[in-house]
């Protein structure tokens, strides 16, 4: 197994380990809620939720292809030979690394208001410090910068679907999110995007 394939597995460990079920757990031992359960599960936001799911699970199977199947990486994933390139697929894993880092540090920074979906009965307060002082989303600037350090580790067609799938997904659950904190938050709300940008 070479060091591309060892990072791929690292990867899908911390992305389900830490940046899902690390967090989940902080907030559920804080507050009794269970992230996974809270989420909305009808309309356009189940359907984004639902996307997102078939994302996470993605994220295994090319992993687990390109780092014990490469017969099934080689013919179903469809890598991508020219990108296959050694520095590419080291910038790869500095992105994707360090994408998960932003992300998790923004999660530790929401603190009790972190949730993995909405759920509009709950009121959370509006989070304006640490990195959510830069953008008004860096979870997702961590998420979307992983992702694309994920497909230059692994450049195949599967992972690039994942890329652009995951990206159209974050864009749609940003907008519903930014409508649920208009809805609960107000004036404060709308002053808050006045003043910080979307991304970075």
């Amino acid at each position: 197994m070479n060091y591309l394939q060892i990072a791929a597995l690292l990867y899908v460990l911390i992305y389900y380990g830490i940046l899902l079920g690390f967090r989940s757990y902080l907030l559920y031992k804080n507050t009794g809620i269970n992230p996974i359960k809270n989420k909305s599960k009808h309309g356009l936001a189940g359907f984004i939720e639902n996307v997102f799911g078939v994302c996470f699970v993605l994220i295994s199977v090319i992993a687990f292809n390109f780092a014990f199947l490469e017969k099934n990486y080689v013919f179903y994933l469809i890598p991508i030979d020219y990108l296959e390139l050694t520095w590419l697929n080291n910038l790869g894993i500095v992105l994707s690394f360090s994408g998960l880092a932003i992300a998790f540090i923004a999660q530790l920074q929401m603190g009790n208001s972190w949730r993995l979906g909405l759920n509009e009965s709950e009121k959370t307060p509006l989070i304006r410090k640490g990195l959510y002082h830069y953008s008004r989303n860096p979870v997702y600037v961590g998420i979307l910068l992983s992702n694309f350090g994920f497909f230059l580790m692994m450049p195949n067609a599967l992972s690039f679907c994942f890329l652009a799938v995951s990206y159209l997904a974050i864009e749609v659950k940003i907008r519903l999110e930014e409508q649920y904190l208009i809805a609960q938050h107000g004036a404060e709300f709308s002053n808050y995007l006045k003043q910080v940008r979307r991304w970075i």
